[in-house]
């Protein structure tokens, strides 16, 4: 994941020095990269961008996404996660679809088929 770093500053000066090797071992010391970011879409939207992941995901190519602050990219592995919660109270009723995509070593979780939509 790339972080943009102003030019001309003393982290950028030390991040060309390292390799990619110790770049990694440098993010396994530290706290896990975590962004998270929500977007309100309307339906047309929404579904763009689900084709637009759709087609990159069946293409099997690397994930590229840009975010507010910063591009990531993930080479995705199979299996991929697929959550559905759905709650219910007396005010709203929500469902959440989730898609963990992992870079990952080796296969994990369930395999057998994919809930489908109507």
């Amino acid at each position: 994941m790339a972080i943009m770093v102003p030019k001309g500053t003393d982290i950028e000066r030390e991040e060309e020095k390292m390799t990619e090797e110790e770049k990694i071992e440098e993010k396994k010391k530290g706290e896990a990269d975590e962004v998270e970011e929500e977007y309100p879409l309307n339906f047309a939207e929404a579904a763009a961008f689900l084709r637009e992941l759709a087609d990159t995901l069946e293409k099997r190519d690397m994930i590229e996404i840009g975010l507010s602050q910063r591009q990531i990219q993930v080479n995705a592995e199979e299996p991929i996660t697929l959550e559905i919660s759905y709650k219910e109270d007396a005010k709203k009723r929500k469902l959440e679809v989730e898609l963990e995509i992992k870079e990952h070593f080796g296969a994990t979780g369930k395999e057998g088929g994919r809930p489908t939509v109507r």
